[in-house]
């Protein structure tokens, strides 16, 4: 008999026992008789029997597998929060399941579905979308309450309910990096953001915009960019922004991706930064920290995320009837020349 074709059920036949019994053997051996149990184990060995994962969650109704699902894994803030969660799980014997979303609903949905039919013990969830629509938002709270396990939403608010959230005051960092501009003498500071579809897009426009307001500057329309949060588009965009006749003297990329495409465009012009425009992203790029470049930036540490995102998820792992807790944390402005 190949190794392949062992059943649990030929394990059983062969030590004499049920089925029952060989179960017990793999997920709680010590309520076996010591007799029994070393009998079916070495069966076990003989036949290089490994359990079916699905298998065993379905007899367990849950599996050792904590869902990791973020829409852009091409990001390294999104690498670093998955890096500190992985870490934090080590001691509990978890796995990981990441999905990936490209900032895509279907994606999104189908990710959870996925997960769900894997009975995963915990979801960590970065939204891929707003779900702004009653239709939309009732679909998604129906997946997860589908789920019946902890959830724990991750950077992006959405308005779906009794879920743990954890978050970064972007809002707060975005204004804090504008007022900076301003108090260095720069009156003409253009955001490079999403299309406002998206809370994170409009969190920090709005915290731009209130700089600029609160110090007597009107916002104007044309130093207001909205792309995708990508590359490319930024890059696109960003090529346009610098042509302007009356540019920006000053530019805030709003995450990883929209700054290198910022800087690409800037050194296909032989330009660059603070020498011909000033940029604060929103992130740290830790290669341009290894390259020795000083860059602008506000930070949200990732990691720190990843570690409170796992405390939320085991808080409720470990009691369910515990009140909804969302934690904000704070950001931090790096100014090295503006």
């Amino acid at each position: 008999m190949r190794v392949a074709d062992v059943t649990i059920q030929d394990i059983a036949r062969e030590a004499g026992v049920s089925k029952a019994t060989v179960s017990r053997v793999l997920n709680n051996p010590y309520i076996v008789e010591i007799e029994t149990r070393t009998r079916v184990e070495k069966i076990i060995k003989k036949r290089n029997y490994t359990p079916s994962a699905s298998a065993r969650n379905l007899s367990k109704r849950m599996s050792d597998t904590i869902g990791f699902v973020v829409p852009e894994i091409d990001n390294p803030f999104f690498c670093d929060i998955l890096r500190a969660v992985s870490s934090a799980i080590d001691d509990f014997h978890f796995t990981l399941i990441c999905c990936n979303t490209d900032d895509d609903m279907e994606k999104d949905l189908k990710a959870l579905v996925m997960l769900k039919e894997h009975r995963v013990r915990g979801l960590l969830y970065t939204p891929a979308v707003d779900y702004r629509t009653e239709e939309e938002r009732v679909h998604l709270v129906k997946i997860l309450k589908e789920m019946e396990t902890p959830v724990v939403i991750m950077d992006r608010h959405i308005n779906i309910g009794d879920f743990d959230g954890i978050y970064f005051n972007d809002y707060q960092g975005m204004y804090n990096a504008t007022k900076a501009l301003i108090q260095q003498g720069h009156t003409k500071i253009a955001i490079i953001n999403a299309t406002l579809d998206r809370v994170l897009a409009r969190t920090r426009r709005d915290g731009y915009i209130d700089a600029l307001r609160d110090s007597g500057i009107e916002p104007e329309e044309r130093y207001n960019v909205e792309g995708d949060y990508r590359m490319l588009k930024a890059y696109e965009l960003s090529k346009k922004l610098l042509a302007l006749k009356d540019r920006p003297t000053a530019v805030i990329t709003c995450n990883n991706n929209t700054t290198l495409g910022f800087f690409k465009a800037l050194r296909e012009r032989n330009e660059q930064v603070p020498r011909d425009i000033v940029n604060i992203g929103l992130d740290m790029i830790k290669e341009l920290d290894v390259m020795g470049y000083r860059m602008n930036f506000i930070e949200r540490d990732p990691k720190l995320m990843g570690q409170k995102a796992y405390e939320l998820l085991s808080r409720r792992m470990k009691d369910n009837k515990k009140p909804i807790k969302e934690v904000i944390l704070d950001t931090k402005l790096h100014l090295y020349d503006i």
